[in-house]
């Protein structure tokens, strides 16, 4: 998989699903990326962005696709719904506390070494 390259994202992550979709994303890339997530999902999924940059709008998945889409802007939800943020928060702090939640994988890389790897 890669967060640099759209087309690499896409057949990595195609190849570990093989003929599975995906029930529910998390996204915070953008641009092409946003396409192949969509493309990942099953029809009844759901994508969720929190990405800023080259971010769909609701038109453009309207006319592109059937999954549900929502758009989450971190910044101003804290302001504009801060209930939600912190139901939320202690949402994530319980499942932290039951040792359910984990944190994404970590692979360090030799910059020096093996810089093509990293990327």
């Amino acid at each position: 998989l890669s967060s640099r390259d759209g087309g690499a994202f896409a057949l990595g992550a195609s190849k570990l699903l093989g003929s599975g979709r995906l029930r529910f994303s998390l996204n915070s890339l953008s641009a092409d990326f946003i396409a192949c997530t969509f493309a990942l999902l099953r029809q009844d999924g759901r994508l969720c962005e929190i990405g800023k940059r080259a971010v769909w709008s609701y038109e453009r998945h309207a006319a592109a696709c059937s999954n549900k889409f929502t758009m989450i802007a971190l910044d101003s939800t804290i302001d504009q719904a801060p209930w939600w943020m912190c139901g939320t928060l202690r949402t994530l702090s319980a499942r932290a506390d039951a040792f359910v939640l984990h944190g994404l994988p970590m692979e360090l890389f030799d910059l020096e070494k093996n810089v093509l790897a990293a990327f």
